[in-house]
This record gives structure tokens, sequence and C-alpha cells, in this order.
């Protein structure tokens, strides 16, 4: 069996996104979005929990009255609320690219306890000041239900079908620490087994530049359970030099995080 270069595997991995990314209908024009958001006063935001929260028909909804963070689109036109999400989807990444063939997403929000600091800390050496304990996980799951569903963990009749063995994975969003002023964010997919199956990197202007994201890309396939160590990516240049560090340490993080979500999980489906 012909075993593929580690380059080749990263050029999958960017075509992959790109290819689950061009695979969706565009949701409106990001263009007259941007002008709207601008009319409407809003600035820039590069958070991918926030956006990803919430299905788009919700979002639209919010944006009638300007509720949770998103800007108040005052029109009488339905379509203008959907060219405003189109503009703040293009400069965040997507829920969508992440799924790995989810069809529910719990949205869980969850917050470390003493024990998940102080093993990032003493074992993967993360400065204290970067540690946020609180941050939105996305569990992962394939039902087999039709369309997508988002479950909030206080919804018992909704959770109880998220079963173990529906899982796929998780996704979550947050800041690359120590990383031009922690203002880029990754968006990683996780495995069951805390490996990384993509990753994407947004600059604060919203922009994916290239050169990181391909240095990203090579992470993909690096992490395991309980593994605190630095990951190691291979490979070389100066954007992976900038960036292998920090988004090991936004890794370890991520998964710290996924972990009060698993613990959270065992204890809902123990009663």
């Amino acid at each position: 069996m012909r075993v593929l270069s580690v380059a080749t595997l990263v050029l999958f991995s960017l075509f992959a996104l790109a290819a689950r990314a061009a695979d969706r209908p565009l949701i409106g024009d990001a263009k007259n979005g941007d002008k709207l958001l601008s009319a409407a006063s809003f600035e820039t935001r590069v958070d991918g929990a926030w956006l990803n929260r919430f299905p788009d028909d919700v979002i639209i909804e919010k944006m009638v009255r300007g509720d949770s963070g998103f800007p108040q689109i005052d029109s009488e036109n339905v379509l203008d609320r959907w060219d405003a999400l189109a503009a703040l989807r293009a400069k965040n990444a997507d829920l969508k690219d992440l799924l790995g063939g989810a069809d529910a997403v719990l949205v869980m929000p969850t917050k470390l306890d003493e024990h998940a600091v102080a093993r990032l800390k003493d074992q993967a050496k993360i400065p204290g000041s970067a540690i946020d304990e609180d941050r939105l996980v996305f569990g992962l799951y394939k039902t087999g239900a039709s369309g997508l569903s988002f479950v909030g963990p206080k919804e018992t009749k909704r959770r109880d079908k998220l079963k173990k063995d529906t899982k796929v994975g998780y996704a979550v969003f947050l800041p690359i620490p120590g990383f031009r002023g922690g203002k880029y964010e990754a968006a990683f997919a996780i495995d069951k087994d805390i490996r990384v199956l993509a990753v994407t990197v947004r600059a604060p202007d919203g922009s994916a530049p290239t050169d990181l994201n391909q240095a990203a890309a090579r992470f993909v396939g690096k992490g395991a359970r309980g593994q605190y160590a630095e990951l190691k990516a291979g490979g070389a240049g100066k954007a992976l030099g900038e960036l292998a560090r920090p988004l090991s340490d936004a890794f370890l993080l991520a998964a710290e995080s996924v972990y009060m979500l698993e613990v959270d999980e065992r204890e809902y489906f123990q009663f």
C-alpha cells in the first residue's frame, strides 16, 4: 500500500475544508450584508462559538431585535437579514464545515475544574494567564435524523437521544494563546479519541490567511486522549515556526474543555 506524504495529507485536508464550504449554497449576499452591518455600526466579530451556537433561522429572528450580541437589521425585507448573516459567516469558521457527518449538535457551556486547570499548568506548561476556564463546546452526534438540530443541555427529552454510541466528535472555537496578541482564532474538529480532524485559523479581520492555514493543516491527525505534551506537527517554514506552539496550546485547552463536557455527559446519563 502506498504511503501518502505529509505534504499530500496537508493539501488533502485543505482541499477537503474548501470543498465542504463550496458545497453549501450561499445563504445571502455578503457584500450587501457588509453594507447593512456598517449601517448598523456593527464591527467585525471573529467569534465562532458565538456565531455557531444558534441555527441560522434563530439568528435571523435575533437580528430583528438585536438580541444575543447580533446586530439589529432594521429592514422590512427578511432577505437583508440573510445578507447580514452571510457577511458574518464569511468572517468566521462555520460549524457546518466541522460536523463530520453529524446531524445533531449539543451546545454545551463548560467550566474547567481545579484539576483541569492544574493539568494544563503542570503537564501542558500553559501559563495561567492563557487559561480561560469557561468555554462553549459543541458535541457532535449522528442520530440518523434528517436535517441538523441544535440541543441545549437542559432540553432533556432531546438530549436523551444523544447516546454515547451516536457521538462522532466535537468542535471547539477559541483564541490562539500567545500568538500575535491572542487575537487570532482557531476552530478545531476533534474526534472521539481526541485527535485533530480539522483546524482552521481566522485573523482578527475575519480572513483565513493561506500560510497559517497551510501550517495548521499539519496538525491534522495529531493528539491523543490524556496527552499534554506539545503537539509536533512536523515540517518547516516561518508560519509553522511561529504558529506551532500556540496552536498546540490552543488544542490542549480545547481538549480539556471537551473532557469537561464528557464529565457532564457521564453524570447526566448516570441518573
